[in-house]
């Protein structure tokens, strides 16, 4: 399946702009794997044997290096640069008519309509993070986005109350020196008094519960909830989707670095009613593979529509979820009792499309449960962009469907091996707690953008879910590790996307060297070391599916 590009974290920082964000505060201001015939030679010393072997790859060997975070100085620090000594054009003036500011005066002339930049100078003390405020006013409400050494950050709101107020981008890494900030406004007029610069908090390790919403989950899959939360805060889980069960990312990946991912991620849209096929619905075959090798497995859902146009796309389907949503209880209901309330006109074709296909893909799922396999279960991913069909019909309908899914799957069906992960990119998006064990972002940013560690999205993430765990459920190319350190964004697992993203020289997504680094650093686990230290499915091989 083509991937979608890039085009969702052009947003770059601003994803959670409908209410999750927490780095926005106001306050009023007061005066390889290889395919099934290859054979791999792993680091972990084992023979390794395959029936109709035709090819032995052998991975290179990288000694584990360690990651370390730049001496951060941790001065106290408080820096004002007042808007009034900036270099002004002349659509700005200086006005002191309205009270509240600060210095010599404010500055007026910021125009939504005209899109124009205030940009400050600031001589930062030292490196290390800050909170940056800046303070204006708007008569009516008005946003404005801070750009930060050239980076967009954040989109900032300020409401139309004729206050000033401060808005407060938390927790940035800035070096010490001189730095450029601007304030382009982008809707509505502001009245700017300055930039604020103080010192961060320094963020503490998250405290997560790592208990299940399924009460009865499987021993496996408690055990593997566990290792995830042991290991939260301390390695991030390598993690790879694959674009098919001949595993190809995955033997690449082992030929460059000598290492193989913990996570095998796989899609089940071969699985769908509507256009899907057998030929394709291989992702439960090739997941038992890898949990035999002792590895995590993943799965997300490409669902294609169940009805009218086979697509996951909202703009290519004219199939609608608002069309299927019923206030009647179906998650229980058997076919028979299904379709005696469609006779009835309770609900609708749409309805009943959606219950075959949820049925299927938790009897595909079934086999991995009897096989003793857990799985990361990421349904119904980034719902709130509006691409795919789930999403595009709004936060109620897809909680609805969130919660006949998981109902289904779980009471009906008797699915004990998921960890259900939320995916929804938006807290009007976010499921009861009740319902999802981890909290995920995808994160795609252009080749040549500065990925560093997103801490962004991961703290605005952990403050939405609380004592969850937060992973990158995808992303263009693997974080900054020496960043991530830094800014103790230690997400639980990373999930690369496969073709340009992954060691595609002419997109520069992801290098070769950013591989070798990741794979072969103390802060990234594999799959050697993971099946060293433990694994419910650990064999004495390691003989490749």
């Amino acid at each position: 399946m083509k991937r979608i590009g890039a085009a969702f974290l052009s947003l770059l920082c601003f994803f959670f702009l409908t209410g999750c964000r927490n780095i926005q505060q106001y306050a009023e201001v007061q005066p390889s794997v290889a395919p099934s015939e290859t054979t791999v030679e792993t680091t972990t010393p084992t023979t390794v044997t395959a029936a109709a072997s035709t090819t032995t790859i052998k991975g290179p060997s990288y000694p584990q290096e360690t990651i370390q975070s730049p001496v951060s100085m941790e001065m106290p620090a408080e820096v004002r640069v007042q808007a009034e000594d900036c270099r002004l054009s002349e659509v700005f003036t200086v006005e002191h008519a309205r009270s509240g500011y600060t210095g010599s005066g404010y500055v007026t002339g910021l125009s939504g309509s005209l899109q124009n930049t205030l940009l400050f100078t600031v001589s930062v003390p030292s490196s290390q993070h800050y909170d940056i405020s800046v303070i204006m006013a708007a008569d009516s409400e008005a946003a404005c986005v801070m750009t930060i050494e050239g980076t967009p950050y954040d989109t900032l709101s300020i409401p139309g109350t004729g206050k000033f107020v401060q808005a407060t981008v938390k927790n940035v890494y800035l070096e010490a020196g001189t730095r450029t900030i601007t304030i382009q406004q982008t809707n509505g007029d502001g009245l700017i008094d300055c930039i604020l610069l103080q010192n961060a908090e320094t963020p503490t390790k998250p405290t997560v519960a790592g208990t299940l919403c399924d009460a009865n989950a499987t021993e496996e899959t408690k055990q593997l909830m566990q290792f995830l939360t042991e290991q939260y805060g301390n390695k991030i889980l390598s993690g790879q989707y694959v674009s098919s069960a001949e595993n190809t990312e995955l033997t690449q990946i082992y030929q460059i670095t000598g290492q193989l991912p913990v996570i095998r991620f796989a899609d089940l849209y071969g699985y769908s009613g509507n256009g899907g096929s057998p030929t394709e619905a291989d992702a439960i075959d090739s997941s038992l593979d890898w949990a035999e090798q002792g590895g995590i497995v993943g799965l997300m859902w490409h669902w294609n529509a169940p009805m009218g146009t086979a697509s996951v796309y909202s703009e290519e389907t004219d199939f609608s979820l608002a069309n299927a949503v019923t206030t009647a209880d179906i998650a229980h209901c058997n076919r028979y009792e299904l379709q005696q309330l469609r006779n009835a006109g309770t609900i609708s074709a749409e309805c009943i499309a959606l219950m075959e296909d949820i049925d299927a893909a938790a009897e595909a799922l079934k086999i991995l449960q009897d096989a003793g396999v857990p799985v990361l279960w990421r349904p119904l991913q980034e719902a709130s962009n509006g691409w795919f069909w789930w999403g595009a019909s709004g936060s109620e309908a897809y909680q609805w469907l969130w919660n006949l899914m998981y109902t289904r799957m779980v009471e009906y069906h008797q699915l004990h091996n998921l960890i259900w992960i939320w995916n929804g990119q938006s807290a009007a998006y976010l499921v009861p707690e009740t319902q999802y064990d981890i909290a995920a972002a995808d994160i795609y940013l252009d080749a040549d953008a500065d990925y560093g560690s997103r801490y962004e999205q991961f703290f605005a993430l952990q403050e939405l879910a609380g004592n969850k765990l937060v992973a990158l459920s995808e992303c263009s190319t693997i974080p900054n590790l020496t960043d991530v350190l830094r800014d103790k964004a230690m997400w639980s697992f990373f999930g690369l996307w496969y073709g340009e993203y992954l060691m595609d020289e002419t997109t520069g997504y992801t290098t070769r060297e950013q591989m070798i680094a990741a794979y072969n650093s103390d802060l990234v686990m594999t799959l050697s070391e993971y099946r060293a230290w433990y694994a419910p499915k650990q064999t004495t091989d390691t003989t490749v599916p």
